[in-house]
C-alpha cells in the first residue's frame, strides 16, 4: 500500500509573521487578535490550510508532516485499529464521524468508547486521540503517591494483629492446593492462554451478541493470535469451572488428556 502524500508546509508572509510573533513570546490569543481573528481557532484553521498544526508543548505551529512522523514513530499503539484511527484523524480535514464509519464503528461515540478501553482519550487541542498516560497531569502523581501511603498504613495496621490470625486460611489453602490450581489453570502463572484439545464433532452454533462485544472478540483474536472458536472454548470451560460444573469439566479434560 502506498504511503499517504505528505503535505509540505506553505511559508507565506502571513505564516512567517505568525510564527515570528509566537517565537517572540506572544500567546496564540494575542497573535490571533493582532490579525483580527475572532478567536485563535480561526487562526488554527488558516494555519491548517497551510499544513501547520499547533504544538502545545512548543507553544507554536509546526509542519503537519512533523506531527505525523512523531505520531507514527513515538506512540506505542496497542492494536492496529487504534493505529488506523489515529492516522486517519491525523489527515488534513479529517472528520470524526466519517473516520468512525470508515474503521467499522456505527458512530463516533462507539469509537470513543473503544479508544477509552484501549487507554486513549480525545484531545481537543490535537483534534485526535492521545494516550491517556501521556495526557495525565503531573500533580496526579502526588495523589497516587498519597493513596499508596494510605495503603501502606493500612497494611501496617493489619500487621499489628499478628500473622496468627491468617494461619487457618493458610492451612485451608494448603489443603485445597490441587483443586485451586485446577480451577485457576496451570497456565495463569505464565500468562498464556490455555488451549484445549476436545473430542467430538464440530457443530455450528449461532450466537447473538452486541456489536461492541463482537468487535472486542475480533480485536482480541487478532491481537493475541487466537481464533474465535478457541476464545469461546476457553471462556465456556472457565465459566463451567466457576459456576458449578467443575466435575464435568474435569471429566471432559481427562477424556482428552
Amino acid at each position: 500500500m502506498a504511503n499517504a502524500e505528505v503535505l509540505q508546509p506553505i511559508y507565506e508572509d502571513k505564516v512567517k509573521k505568525i510564527l515570528q510573533l509566537l517565537g517572540d513570546g506572544f500567546s496564540r490569543e494575542e497573535v490571533a487578535e493582532q490579525f483580527q481573528y475572532a478567536t485563535y481557532r480561526s487562526m488554527d484553521s488558516y494555519m491548517s490550510r497551510k499544513n501547520f498544526v499547533w504544538d502545545k508543548k512548543k507553544g507554536t505551529y509546526i509542519p503537519a508532516d512533523a506531527r505525523k512522523a512523531s505520531i507514527e514513530t513515538i506512540v506505542n499503539f496497542p492494536s492496529d485499529r487504534v493505529r488506523r484511527i489515529v492516522m486517519e484523524l491525523n489527515k488534513e480535514g479529517a472528520d470524526l464521524k466519517e473516520v468512525a464509519l470508515k474503521v467499522g464503528f456505527q458512530s463516533h461515540l462507539e469509537m470513543a468508547s473503544y479508544m477509552k478501553s484501549k487507554g486513549f482519550e480525545w484531545s481537543q487541542e490535537a483534534r485526535n486521540y492521545l494516550s491517556a498516560s501521556s495526557t495525565m497531569p503531573s500533580d496526579e502523581e502526588g495523589i497516587s503517591t498519597g493513596s499508596n501511603d494510605a495503603s501502606l498504613e493500612d497494611s501496617h495496621s493489619i500487621g499489628f494483629g499478628g500473622v496468627e490470625q491468617f494461619l487457618p486460611l493458610l492451612e485451608w489453602l494448603a489443603m485445597n492446593k490441587e483443586g485451586l490450581q485446577s480451577l485457576l489453570g496451570a497456565t495463569v502463572a505464565s500468562g498464556q492462554i490455555p488451549r484445549f484439545t476436545l473430542s467430538g464433532t464440530f457443530v455450528t452454533k449461532s450466537v447473538h451478541m452486541t456489536n461492541t462485544l463482537d468487535l472486542m472478540v475480533r480485536d482480541f483474536s487478532k491481537e493475541k493470535n487466537i481464533n474465535q472458536r478457541e476464545i469461546f472454548e476457553v471462556a465456556l470451560i472457565e465459566f463451567f469451572q466457576k459456576y458449578g460444573y467443575e466435575r464435568e469439566v474435569e471429566t471432559l479434560l481427562q477424556q482428552n488428556a
